[in-house]
């Protein structure tokens, strides 16, 4: 078995509460995360998977804190281009069309970018 040395992204114990106050002690050979239990009364736990990925070599492939950064990033692109699609969807026709007809030339753009002001201010 490889020793491997302790990293300080280990905690003390993993999994302690009332009913077992001592925990339970790092493995060295599984990732340093704390993890969930998919029980209905969850508790959580160091995760059983095997180390060697991010900082001190310390977590999964999964548990990687520049794989999570990503995956966050990535998640949170998503849902921005949704909302803003969902946006225009609602309510960009109203001005797309107001922007296009001042720019063909319409002759009263205020009047024209209050009436598109007041349909949006109806719909919410």
């Amino acid at each position: 078995m490889n020793f491997v040395e302790k990293s300080p992204l280990y905690k003390e114990k993993y999994g302690a509460w009332a009913g077992h106050p001592a925990g339970n002690k790092p493995d060295l050979q599984r990732c340093c995360e704390e993890v969930w239990s998919r029980e209905r009364w969850s508790r959580h736990h160091q995760c059983g998977k095997p180390r060697g990925h991010g900082p001190d070599g310390a977590y999964c492939k999964q548990h990687d804190p520049e794989v999570v950064k990503a995956r966050k990033a990535a998640v949170d692109a998503r849902g921005k281009e949704a909302w803003n699609k969902s946006m225009l969807e609602a309510y960009g026709k109203t001005f797309y069309d107001a922007l296009v007809k001042i720019a063909d030339g319409h002759n009263d753009a205020r009047g024209l970018a209050q009436e598109a002001i007041s349909k949006f201010q109806s719909r919410t």
